[in-house]
């Protein structure tokens, strides 16, 4: 699993990550993890800026929301969607030609 940060959030008390999860087969899938928290300053800051109807509403094909920060946190949490669930049902699959296919829910 790879989760790409800005450089300057220590790693341990990230937010926001944006992943890519290969299985030992090959798959790719992509995983837009954010706490709560962080939901909610984005929420907050659409109803100041008027997007997504006065922050009503957020939307995004790959987010997995989760309750601790942390790289290790979001690693966890990955690894049992991997272990329990069956991630082709959960998160968008990242095909061989780079296009993403989402799941059929």
């Amino acid at each position: 699993m790879e989760i790409l940060l800005d450089g300057r959030t220590d790693p341990e008390v990230t937010e926001v990550g944006d992943s890519t999860v290969t299985l030992p087969d090959g798959r790719r899938y992509s995983a837009y993890l954010m706490t709560r928290e962080e939901l909610s300053r984005i929420m907050d800051r659409h109803l100041v800026t008027g997007e997504s109807l006065n922050g009503s509403y957020f939307c995004a094909t790959d987010l997995v929301v989760v309750r601790n920060r942390g790289v290790t946190a979001m690693i966890d949490v990955v690894r049992d969607i991997v272990e329990t669930e069956d991630i082709g049902n959960l998160l968008p699959r990242i095909a061989d030609d780079g296009t993403r296919e989402n799941p059929t829910m």
